[in-house]
C-alpha cells in the first residue's frame, strides 16, 4: 500500500494516481514535493532564544563593567554584535539553511569567546540552530 502525499488516501502499490484526489505518484513529484516542505521553524526558534539569551548577557556583561573596567565593556559590545548576527543567521537559515547554518555555529562561538559564563545559554541555543540548520535534509 501506498499513500497519497495530497490528501492520505490509501492506494494499491502498482496505482498510478491516488483514487480519490487524483494526484499522480511520480516519485521524481514526491521526492521533491517534500523537500520543498522541510520546515526550519525549529532553527528559527532556536536562534531567536540564543540571541535574546545572549542579549541578555550582553546587557549584563556592560551593567557588570561599571564594576570591571573597560575589558569587560567591550566583550559585552562583541557579545551585543554576536547575538545581532546570530538573529540574523536564524532568520537567513528559512531562506538557506547552510549558509544560516554557518552563521549561526560563528555566533555562537564569537557568543562564547566574548562573555564566556554570561552567554553559555545564547551559545547553547545559537551552536544547536545551526547543527539542525547544517544536518537536517
Amino acid at each position: 500500500m501506498k499513500y497519497c502525499i495530497s490528501c492520505g488516501a490509501k492506494n494499491e502499490d502498482h496505482a498510478n494516481v491516488c483514487i480519490k484526489c487524483g494526484t499522480p505518484f511520480n516519485q521524481e513529484f514526491q521526492v521533491q514535493n517534500t523537500v520543498n516542505e522541510t520546515s526550519r521553524t525549529v532553527e528559527l526558534v532556536l536562534g531567536i532564544l540564543g540571541a535574546v539569551f545572549g542579549l541578555l548577557g550582553a546587557v549584563f556583561a556592560i551593567m557588570f563593567s561599571a564594576f570591571g573596567g573597560t575589558d569587560i565593556l567591550i566583550l559585552g559590545i562583541s557579545a551585543l554584535m554576536a547575538s545581532i548576527v546570530g538573529l540574523i543567521g536564524s532568520i537567513y537559515v528559512k531562506t538557506n539553511a547552510k549558509y544560516g547554518g554557518i552563521i549561526l555555529i560563528i555566533s555562537a562561538i564569537w557568543l562564547l569567546i566574548s562573555i564566556s559564563a554570561f552567554g553559555i545559554i545564547g551559545t547553547i541555543f545559537l551552536g544547536i540552530a545551526g547543527i539542525l540548520a547544517l544536518v537536517r535534509k
